[in-house]
């Protein structure tokens, strides 16, 4: 999974899943139904850029968190 797309209303949801069952290969949503996220490959992500079901300008979920810092030996 490449790509994690929100989405913002039904109409959309409903546009995004026509779209991904005409393709192949498999997706994820998660989190609630009220807010769910869509995880995608890129082909799946750009299938719904050229649909117009999500814009071109739109901004991916970015991951929570922080990265671990690896620690350093004293040597």
């Amino acid at each position: 999974m490449a790509h994690a797309v929100s989405i913002q209303s039904r109409d959309q949801y409903v546009e995004a899943l026509r779209v991904l069952n005409t393709m192949g290969g498999t997706w994820r949503g998660v989190g609630p139904s009220s807010d769910p996220v869509l995880l995608l490959t890129d082909t799946q992500y750009n299938a719904l850029l050229e649909a117009g079901v999500v814009p071109s300008n739109d901004k991916e979920v970015k991951a929570r968190g922080k990265k671990a810092i690896a620690k350093r030996n004293k040597s």
